[in-house]
């Protein structure tokens, strides 16, 4: 594939900011970047070697967008919007001015994956929950949920108290703890999942229907294997939602 065929796809989120480039499937080469650390520097030097024509950036941290834009500069740059993610219907949606980027490319990806009624669950800094129904002319996004993320809980018990140590999200647990780190692991490994369950569950009541589940976020794995609820694990989801609104393929 030619360079001038080619779009720099960003994911830029809270934590980390993602990059890859379109056409190369979901097991081309992905490079990431702390968001904390990015400059203008930092991403041309991390980007040493790729050739790309233009960008379409994913954004929920404005003065990084504002730095990455800078740093490629020389190339055509495209914000997502919901206007970008044409094949669904953002129109009923009150919130609108303040709908994250990526929630946009979430659901714009989900639907290579199933039909609505469904929810695509991106588990990373902050867990959001995003719905599209049916529609008649196209599917409609019509609101979701925002929850606290596996390791900002966990970081906040640590952080705001005196001796409760951090922990991490994957591994085996007893619901019993028998110290103060296996007490904390029990409630944040056993509960984080059937939190996201009860949270799906009781959309599917509001709708009055089953939906689908896409889920997707460093946490889906582990999370998704301690659900009631089946779903779709698709890791690359807002990266490829950025591809598909730039007229592309992950």
């Amino acid at each position: 594939m030619k360079s001038e065929d080619v779009c720099l796809l960003v994911d830029n989120s809270n934590t980390r900011t993602k990059f890859a480039l379109s056409g190369r499937g979901e097991n081309a080469e992905m490079r990431m970047f702390p968001t904390a650390d990015i400059t203008e520097e930092a991403v041309q030097g991390l980007l040493a070697g790729w050739r790309f024509s233009r960008v379409c950036l994913c954004s929920v941290v404005p003065w990084a967008a504002e730095r990455i834009s800078q740093a490629l500069g020389a190339f055509p740059v495209s914000m997502l919007t919901p206007q970008l993610a044409s094949a669904i219907d953002f129109s009923g949606y009150p919130g609108i001015a303040t709908l994250g980027a990526d929630r946009v490319a979430n659901v714009l990806a989900a639907l290579e994956y199933v039909q609505p009624p469904f929810v695509a669950v991106d588990l990373g800094t902050a867990s959001t929950f995003d719905i599209v129904v049916p529609g008649e002319q196209r599917p409609r996004f019509i609101g979701g949920m925002i929850a606290p993320g596996f390791q900002g809980m966990a970081a906040s018990l640590h952080a705001t108290t005196a001796q409760l140590p951090s922990i991490e999200p994957a591994g085996e647990c007893s619901a019993i703890g028998r110290n103060t780190q296996e007490a904390m692991a029990a409630a944040m490994r056993i509960g984080y999942p059937a939190m996201v369950d009860a949270l799906l569950a009781a959309i599917e009541a509001e709708l009055g229907e089953k939906i689908s589940v896409v889920l997707t976020g460093g946490d889906a794995a582990w999370v998704a294997s301690g659900m009631r609820k089946e779903c779709v694990i698709a890791p690359s989801l807002t990266l490829q939602g950025i591809a598909l609104a730039a007229g592309l393929t992950l």
